[in-house]
């Protein structure tokens, strides 16, 4: 193949590169299913055990959500104190009343401190509510909220 040839496919596979890369997300399905709450708590568990609170928080819709600001303080606070986080978060049951879903949780979790304290270890059941947000289904309400947190 001729060295013009060679740089034209390369740019040629650059370019296709960049295009997929650049493609917008698919929107979130219109209807909420027990599919999309599995998606759902999937990124919630690996936001968690990555130990990364933008990605978490970003599946909340803080402003809707009732002391949305709180909230983010609460995460903000759990997420400094806690060196490491795992969890495991099994679908119990979801509801769905139109643009509006539930979704109940058995919800385990352990997270160690920062300061060497013994871990905290947490066994419950979590109620989260759903509800679109644009093109995407975003977590709106979780109780109780005291899950994350250290005390």
């Amino acid at each position: 193949m001729r060295s013009g040839a060679m740089l034209a496919l390369i740019a040629l596979l650059m370019c296709a590169t960049l295009a997929a890369q650049n493609a917008p997300q698919q929107p979130a399905p219109a209807t909420f299913d027990a599919q999309a709450a599995s998606r759902m708590l999937l990124q919630l568990s690996e936001a968690l055990q990555a130990h990364s609170q933008n990605q978490f928080l970003a599946l909340f819709d803080l402003d809707t959500m009732k002391d949305g600001a709180l909230f983010k303080q609460q995460v903000n606070s759990f997420f400094g104190q806690a060196d490491s986080i795992r969890v495991h978060l099994n679908l119990v049951d979801t509801s769905v009343d139109g643009e509006k879903a539930g979704l109940a949780v058995d919800a385990e979790i352990e997270a160690q401190p920062r300061d060497g304290g013994a871990p905290t270890r947490r066994n419950e059941q979590l109620n989260f509510a759903v509800a679109r947000s644009g093109n995407r289904w975003k977590f709106v309400d979780v109780q109780p909220r005291s899950f994350f947190s250290l005390q």
